[in-house]
């Protein structure tokens, strides 16, 4: 039989140094001796880690322990363990060998033979047992220490209306709940604005449309035209309407001056002149210059663009009703204009805001009725003045005169939610800086239970007495109880295991 050597671990090894002693050992076959709750055994990995190392230096190992666990995990991993009855007897009161002793150790292991173990079902069947019957307790007293309890209690929702005058007034310090009266702070706002509508009349203009011309002078010499040079075309007559000096020619290209003329004898109907079209000039026509050169030789006319005087566009006429409209438009314009600018002013505050309270007033008007435009424009200034204060103090005042009434009602309920029906207005002062308002709230009620002091009241407590005990509060109309365990009969004395719930 090969010698075999024992290992004994303290349990508190790591995994290298055991590999480490392993590889020291000149035995082939070493048995490691393995207290319970060695930890760097009990991983998979590093099992896994140990068995290719002692495979690598070509030895084999042998577990020795009571370690479940590990015996376990050596059997997955189909590491041997040294069980026989004789091999565990004969390491009761072995101590580490010394260095004398190493060759007594190997001797004497050569004589004797390692059985081949044979599993003890009997025995495993009983560990297994005493094991199952320990956890059950286990989990019994689990069970019995954790014990704990929710109590969903379903309650009425009464509804609860308010309608109270309400004052706001300047310089008061705090609220006065008996008067209902509320601190605030006066505000004026003024805003300028403008607004433009589109006219809806339509009238004909009866100014005719220039015509563009350029002249062209052939000559040496700049020509000077009077204002009013009559230009023909056909019987059609147009006169210039400004005095121009036509440059003289360079580089044999003509000089060149563009300018207007207006309508001044029209003999066609729809008179329409293309461009480049020749106009005449009526008074040098079959006239000569002084060195004998007809002058529609030397200087002729010509229109420029395309004239049309069928094209007469519409335009806009103001009518009485244009001037109502933009007077309605610049007031809505003014009155969302101070909506806005309170809402950015004033986020988290409370103020009366009524349209029709808005003062406008018209300060200019840019056309009259009858004034041809296309567009017409009127300036205006709004004024509002109102009282503001913070939203939330507000909403806290009317929830005090919401609970003075629950009181004097003699009820013990509790605000869920509440919410504003109507809010208007009955008078204000601002000259005294004061504002009254009537306020419509509708609240929703539920009953006064104060989950701690409940506790208090019902732990360690029957599940019959406190289905009896809820069943006296006013407006509590269903109590469900989920205890756990479910044999339990008693609430936890645990208040923290205690948990309610209200709807």
């Amino acid at each position: 039989m090969t010698n075999k050597i024992y290992i004994y671990l303290k349990g508190e090894e790591e995994l290298g140094e055991i590999i480490e002693k392993i590889q020291h050992t000149k035995e082939k076959e070493i048995i490691l001796v393995v207290p319970r709750e060695t930890k760097s055994l009990l991983h998979p990995v590093n099992l896994e880690i140990l068995k290719n190392e002692v495979e690598k230096i070509k030895k084999k190992i042998y577990f020795d322990t009571e370690d479940e666990k590990l015996i376990n995990l050596a059997k997955h991993f189909k590491i041997p363990l040294f069980l026989t009855d004789f091999e565990e007897m004969s390491i009761i009161d072995i101590k580490p060998p010394k260095k004398k002793e190493v060759e007594k150790e190997k001797k004497e292991s050569i004589k004797f033979k390692k059985p081949r173990w044979q599993p003890n079902f009997s025995l495993i069947f009983k560990y297994l047992l005493s094991f199952i019957f320990i956890l059950g307790l286990v989990y019994i007293f689990w069970l019995i220490f954790q014990a704990r309890a929710e109590i969903y209690i379903e309650t009425e929702k009464v509804p609860l209306e308010l309608n109270e005058v309400i004052t706001l007034k300047e310089g008061l310090v705090n609220p006065d709940y008996e008067k209902k009266i509320l601190p605030a702070t006066y505000q004026k706002i003024e805003l300028l604005r403008t607004e433009t509508v589109t006219t809806t009349g339509k009238a004909f203009s009866e100014e005719k449309p220039f015509l563009k011309v350029v002249f062209l002078n052939y000559l040496d010499y700049d020509l000077p035209l009077v204002m009013g040079t009559r230009l023909a075309f056909g019987d059609n007559i147009f006169r210039t309407t400004e005095k121009i000096v036509i440059p003289a020619k360079q580089n044999d290209e003509p000089g060149k001056k563009s300018t207007t003329a207006f309508l001044d004898t029209l003999k066609e109907n729809n008179l329409q002149i293309n461009q480049g079209a020749d106009l005449k000039i009526v008074a040098l026509e079959n006239k000569k210059t002084s060195d004998g050169q007809l002058w529609s030789d030397v200087l002729k006319a010509k229109v420029e663009s395309d004239y049309n005087l069928s094209q007469v566009s519409p335009i806009g006429l103001v009518l009485p009703e244009d001037i109502t409209n933009v007077k309605i438009a610049l007031e809505n314009s003014l009155k969302s204009a101070v909506k806005t600018d309170l809402a950015i002013r004033y986020p988290q505050s409370f103020y009366y805001f009524d349209p029709s309270l808005v003062k406008v007033e018209i300060q200019n008007l840019s056309h009259d009725v009858g004034e041809k435009t296309d567009k017409i424009s009127a300036t205006g200034k709004a004024t509002f003045e109102t009282m503001i204060t913070s939203q939330k103090e507000f909403n806290d005042f009317v929830k005090n005169l919401i609970s003075q009434k629950i009181l004097a009602e003699e009820k013990k309920f509790l605000i869920k939610n509440f919410s504003y029906e109507k809010i208007e207005l009955f008078d204000f002062d601002s000259r005294k800086k004061t504002m009254t308002l009537g306020v419509v709230a509708k609240a929703l009620l539920i009953p006064d239970l104060n989950t701690e002091s409940l506790k208090n009241q019902i732990k360690g407590k029957s599940l019959t007495w406190v289905q009896d005990y809820f069943s006296k509060f006013e407006g509590v109309t269903k109590v469900r109880i989920k205890i756990f365990p479910q044999w339990k009969e008693n609430l936890p004395f645990d208040l923290q295991k205690i948990k309610i719930v209200i709807q």
